[in-house]
């Protein structure tokens, strides 16, 4: 029980009309051009997909009068992390309004779900910084190894005869989450993608697009084919700034099919017109494509942290650059 003119503070599940107080002020940082309605609309249709309602929760830290006082989204995707598999708290979209800064809510919410997590046998917890590493120290997360990359695409070599793309649709799934593991085995640090959590992905990103422009993933996510059968995957971005690279993947995480993926998406590219590639790539991508004389360099921003809430753990396997690597589509 609370002493006398102590306000107690609670963890609970934000109600609609919260969440949409919330966007009004917010989807400006995290909208990504969206109007308020498209965004709140986005977030409303998102939370009703299976994954969503298995795997998130939009969390406010509210007063005893019920005033919100700060909110995040906490997804619980599957991690396998040093030898573990498992549930894993990813926290992101940590917001406090304006009037209410400054007064430690958003780091007394971010202790709640954490504590919650590590009772309910998540481990670990992981977020990515939009603010730099020291505030996130403060509450027991270090940050991990990140770089992004970029190069030029002034003479973009072709792929070898047979190559080809096409939208990747749902059927596609069972083949793409292969190719997705098949890189991921190797990595000290992963997300586990189910066919739900991949629903979940492309759903996503389909209402934010179509809520952008109107238009749909048919060049965004796609499938790769060698002499028509299934050779990999694609997922990239073609606008003002460049060729963005989210992720690429291939059966076996295969180079030389990497390479061809990469390499038929750049001719495109060039061809639209675009000069320049960035994105979230491995150290390795530099071998498959050289042509790109790509450069890495670490980032500034969505830099992913961890938090092992079950006490001292040893994570130096993943300070070494590439160890911690997660790709575009890991980030929430």
């Amino acid at each position: 029980m609370p002493a006398k003119g102590e306000t107690l503070h609670r963890l609970r599940a934000a109600r609609r009309h919260e969440i949409a107080a919330i966007f009004r002020e917010s989807h400006g940082l995290w909208g990504a051009g969206l109007t308020y309605p498209a965004y709140l609309d986005m977030w409303l249709e998102l939370m009703e997909t299976p994954w969503a309602k298995g795997h998130f929760r939009h969390l406010v830290w509210v007063e005893d009068d019920d005033t919100v006082l700060s909110s995040l989204k906490l997804y619980r995707p599957v991690l396998r992390a040093l030898g573990r598999t498992g549930p894993a708290a990813m926290l992101g979209a940590v917001f406090t309004p304006r009037g209410l800064r400054g007064r430690g809510h958003a780091a007394g919410l971010i202790r709640a779900v954490l504590e919650e997590a590590w009772a309910g046998g998540d481990s670990p917890a992981l977020l990515f910084s939009d603010i730099g590493i020291p505030y996130y120290e403060a509450l027991g997360f270090r940050a991990l190894p990140a770089e992004e990359a970029a190069g030029r695409l002034d003479r973009p070599v072709p792929p070898p005869a047979g190559w080809e793309f096409r939208a990747m649709t749902p059927g596609d799934l069972p083949d793409v989450l292969r190719a997705h593991e098949d890189a991921a085995v190797a990595r000290p640090i992963a997300v586990v993608r189910d066919r739900e959590h991949w629903e979940f992905l492309l759903a996503r990103a389909a209402g934010y697009f179509k809520r952008l422009d109107g238009s749909d993933l048919s060049r965004r996510y796609r499938i790769a084919l060698f002499d028509g059968r299934f050779a990999g995957y694609l997922v990239s971005l073609e606008g003002g700034a460049g060729w963005a690279v989210r992720e690429v993947g291939a059966p076996g995480a295969d180079p030389a099919g990497l390479s061809a993926i990469l390499r038929l998406g750049a001719v495109e590219a060039r061809r639209a017109g675009l000069r320049k590639v960035h994105g979230w790539l491995p150290r390795e991508a530099a071998e498959w494509v050289p042509e790109w004389r790509l450069v890495h360099r670490p980032r500034r921003t969505a830099i992913p942290m961890l938090h092992p809430l079950a006490g001292p753990a040893d994570v130096s396997p993943l300070d070494a650059t590439g160890s911690a690597f997660l790709p575009y589509l890991d980030q929430f």
